[in-house]
């Protein structure tokens, strides 16, 4: 069985404003901590349509998430990422769970331009420390294979109105899981966030993303159930708890995919910034 695809783009991706586009100042450092929840029974069958799982499956997955940045000159940082995740799925046929640190993260991000428009390139490798098991009845909490992502950030404040837009967009190289004998299809992602400062401490955002995967094939034959994408509409807060620490909680919403979880996320996140 495959990791569950939700956390793997919304634990991926930059989580707010702050980590698309603006870079940390030398010697500064950014820390977020959070937790993401699905329970659903449904996915995007593969012709895109939403249908419940097979044999009455369910689906529940949780993920604890750390991320890390630092500052090393005023324009290029490091990102580091560590997920733990706990996955279970149930039908008529077994119950099925399994828990542990995910795929490790890590990125370098150079800021190419700050005013008026900002404009960060980066670069992410993704390692296979999740522990990855070749079974059908085992949820692996790693999906095995090694990925390299680039990605071109932009941003801008709408000073002075207290809001922000920012947009994300990135190419990532999926490398052939040697277990399984499955190379799965290279993936576009992308998100675009607007952000309204709506009373002091209380900020209100939108956010759309995506992502679409290639062909994958399997043993060199392509498997149109290999192949997955995902589109979501995420509302969500922000409330500034302090002078450096903020806590942020969205709902993204599927829209369409393929092979992919479908129902609501909730995600719930403290940052802070030292």
């Amino acid at each position: 069985m495959a990791l569950a695809a939700t956390a793997v783009l919304f634990i991926a991706m930059p989580r707010t404003a702050w980590a698309q586009g603006w870079t940390l100042p030398q010697g500064q450092n950014w820390v977020r901590v959070g937790l993401l929840v699905q329970v659903t029974d449904e996915r995007y069958f593969i012709d895109g349509r939403r249908i419940p799982y097979f044999f009455e499956g369910h689906n529940e997955t949780v993920g604890f998430f750390f991320d890390w940045r630092r500052g090393l000159t005023d324009r290029l940082e490091i990102d580091l990422q560590v997920p733990y995740f706990g996955i279970s799925f149930d039908d008529l046929a077994a119950n099925r769970s399994s828990g542990g640190i995910g795929d490790i993260r890590l990125s370098v991000r150079y800021n190419l331009l700050s005013d008026p428009l900002v404009v960060t390139v980066g670069s992410t490798v993704k390692f296979p420390t999740g522990e990855f098991e070749n079974d059908a009845e085992v949820i692996p909490v790693g999906e095995g294979q090694w990925d390299y992502g680039f990605q071109l950030e932009v941003a801008r404040s709408l000073w002075p109105l207290p809001g922000w837009v920012s947009g994300h967009i990135g190419y990532r190289l999926r490398t052939e899981n040697k277990e399984t004998g499955i190379d799965h299809g290279n993936e576009l992602f992308w998100s675009a966030e607007v952000g309204y400062e709506v009373v002091r401490r209380l900020a209100l955002k939108v956010r759309g993303q995506g992502l679409h995967g290639g062909d994958s094939t399997s043993f060199g034959l392509a498997f149109s159930t290999l192949q997955r994408s995902a589109v979501y509409v995420e509302p969500g807060v922000i409330v500034s708890v302090s002078q450096v620490g903020s806590v942020e909680f969205a709902v993204p919403i599927s829209l369409s995919g393929q092979n992919w979880p479908a129902g609501p996320i909730f995600i719930l996140g403290y940052f802070q910034q030292f």
